[in-house]
């Protein structure tokens, strides 16, 4: 079992120097006066301290998730819809910068007098915060329409630390160099026969449509769900329920990477792709039987701008289901995807991966058979996204690249283990 790699290490360390600005570079061990020591001892304990307090905040590098919307309202005034995906709450503090796409560089305020209102969000749910921008800064500037370029805010709930901020399109004027490009009579995924006839009656009902509303998508979660569990339990065997341990995962080293967009630096490949588990689907509907069963899914990132090469709009490309190899008893046992009830021996094609404790299988045909259908549909629905041929591209080739089962095959890590 492979485990991470020194190149893995050494991004991370890159990673966290260029965020921090501190030389993680051995140095030559020199012994401190008793006194310095003292005080480096008080500073190593305030520092574990601080760590130990801020473990507990939100933040990306946890796992917590979010989803940012923001609208200009005029005279200043921006609302953004804020959507808390993780089990912690979220508080934002009352300041932000506001920068340029182009050129990365903060629009410097004219005063400090930001207004903040609705800036706390409960674990799994969603609402609107409101800023007002009117006293500091220069809104008729703001207004001014810029050709090929635009502004985002970078919010935080700790000060910008790392993993701790957050970025968000804002546009004080009508986007003027975006281009939207889709194939022409896009349909929702559910409209193909094939797929269609497989779902269970009971849950038809559910399918066929993009549900954007949050608490709309979650009521009719709660539904799905409460079916499947009627559904299953008229079934005669074994079912076995997709798990998802958070320390088995597809990892490449990025020197290994190949090349998806040939107009991004080799070296931020990675930063296309995206990797994390979801109860729900691109569409957002349930991807198992229960809220506790995932698929690990790998996306590509789609630019809000054109010409941007880091960061974008993720969209779900590949869908693996992981399942504990000695809770399959019988190639007749039952697992549920998507609104399917399948039997290991039906997945058996579909196999991407077994040792003696997790087997993995790629169920991403059950959820589109057309990609470019798919992914049109669910950009089409979003106003923060760039695509041309260029971006599809990048699009096929991950999507490509990630179905091949030797990849996959060859690229399962534990996270937690050297073995």
């Amino acid at each position: 079992m492979n485990a991470f790699s020194k190149q893995n290490l050494q991004n991370i360390r890159s990673i966290f120097e260029q965020q921090t600005g501190v030389d993680l570079r051995p140095v030559k061990r020199r012994y401190l006066p008793v006194k310095m020591a003292v005080i480096m001892t008080a500073v190593l304990i305030c520092g574990f301290t601080m760590t130990a307090f801020t473990f507990h905040l939100f933040s990306s590098l946890a796992g917590d998730d979010l989803s940012l919307c923001a609208t200009y309202q005029g005279d200043g005034i921006v609302s953004i819809t804020v959507e808390n995906q993780s089990d912690k709450m979220l508080k934002f503090q009352p300041q932000l910068k506001l920068m340029r796409w182009s050129t990365g560089e903060e629009v410097q305020p004219v005063s400090d007098e930001i207004t903040f209102t609705g800036t706390e969000f409960n674990p799994h749910s969603s609402g609107v915060m409101t800023i007002d921008l009117s006293q500091a800064y220069d809104v008729a500037q703001l207004e001014q329409p810029i050709e090929g370029d635009n502004y985002y805010f970078v919010l935080t709930n700790n000060d910008f630390l790392f993993g701790q901020d957050w970025m968000c399109t804002v546009y004080f004027s009508e986007p003027a160099a975006i281009e939207m490009e889709y194939p022409e009579d896009i349909v929702s995924v559910e409209t193909d026969t094939e797929l269609s006839e497989q779902i269970a009656e009971q849950l038809k009902p559910y399918f066929g449509r993009y549900i954007h509303d949050p608490d709309e998508y979650r009521q009719l979660a709660k539904e799905y769900y409460a079916k499947c569990s009627e559904l299953l339990a008229q079934v005669d065997g074994n079912i076995v329920p997709a798990v998802s341990p958070l320390d088995f995962a597809v990892d490449i080293p990025i020197g290994q990477l190949p090349i998806f967009d040939d107009t991004v630096p080799e070296d931020a490949q990675h930063g296309l792709i995206v990797e994390n588990r979801f109860s729900l689907d691109g569409y957002n509907l349930p991807v198992g039987a229960s809220m506790e069963e995932t698929a690990l899914v790998i996306g590509a990132t789609v630019p809000q701008h054109q010409g941007e090469t880091d960061g974008g709009t993720p969209v779900q490309l590949v869908y693996l289901f992981t399942y504990e190899t000695d809770a399959i008893q019988s190639p007749g046992d039952y697992a549920f995807v998507h609104g399917r009830l399948l039997t290991f021996e039906q997945m058996e094609p579909y196999k991407v991966y077994e040792d003696a404790q997790y087997t993995c299988y790629d169920m991403t045909g059950l959820f589109y058979t057309d990609l470019h259908e798919y992914v049109g549909t669910i950009l089409s629905e979003r106003s923060d996204v760039y695509l041309d041929e260029q971006v599809w591209k990048r699009i096929e080739n991950i999507y490509a690249y990630y179905r091949d089962p030797e990849v996959l095959k060859n690229n399962f890590i534990y996270l937690s283990r050297s073995d």
